[in-house]
């Protein structure tokens, strides 16, 4: 009995000892297979962050290039801007002083006309007067007056003539003067079309996103 002991004991032993080296190996095994895949997580780590790096740096560039696009389009836009409020500026001031010679043209031929037409106005009544007076029969003298010679015409034909001529030339003048009305309303049309034409050019300013996009 007591010989018997020893023997399970060893067998015991050898029992544990055999799962005890069975768990050691499987440990080794897990342990090297553990750390394979440690070192390709590693690897793997290693790419990722090279990765994430590059597409930092690409997002940095393309944020920049965006950036920098829009302020150069700002630029351009400011530049244009500042040529129209200039050019539309000039365009007023050009407006401005083509009214007042307009006006100041259109009231010096209005004053020249007005002018005219009093002067032959005045000659027109005139004329009457002095033909009226000339019609008048002579005094009665004691010798008798000479003839008129026969070749000169007689006097109210020539008044006739000359009143006439007058009337024709306050038609002309005041033809002239519509002419001139007319002249003056064509111009201010022009003008007034030529600033309802000057170009206003709105510009669209492009967001980060759709250069990004764009880029």
């Amino acid at each position: 009995m007591n010989r018997e002991l020893p023997q399970d004991i060893l067998i015991f032993l050898v029992i544990g000892f055999i799962i005890v080296t069975g768990l050691f190996l499987l440990s080794l095994i897990r342990m090297v297979r553990l750390s394979r895949s440690n070192k390709r997580m590693l690897i793997e780590n290693a790419k990722m962050e090279k990765q994430a790096v590059l597409q930092q740096m690409e997002v940095t560039s393309i944020h920049h290039d965006a950036m920098s696009w829009r302020a150069r389009l700002q630029r351009q836009f400011d530049a244009l801007r500042g040529d129209l409020s200039h050019r539309l500026q000039q365009a007023d001031q050009g407006g401005a002083h083509a009214l007042k010679e307009l006006d100041a043209i259109h009231q010096q031929t209005l004053a020249v006309a007005l002018a005219r037409i009093s002067e032959l106005e005045a000659t027109l009544a005139a004329k009457p007067a002095a033909v009226a007076a000339s019609a008048l029969p002579p005094p009665v003298a004691t010798a008798l007056p000479k003839p008129p010679p026969p070749s000169l015409p007689a006097l109210p034909a020539m008044e006739t003539l000359r009143i006439q001529s007058l009337e024709s030339e306050l038609a002309a003048a005041k033809a002239e003067l519509d002419a001139a009305k007319q002249q003056n309303s064509a111009l201010q049309r022009t003008l007034l079309l030529s600033r309802r034409r000057t170009p206003a050019a709105p510009m669209r300013k492009s967001t980060p996103r759709s250069m990004a996009r764009s880029a």
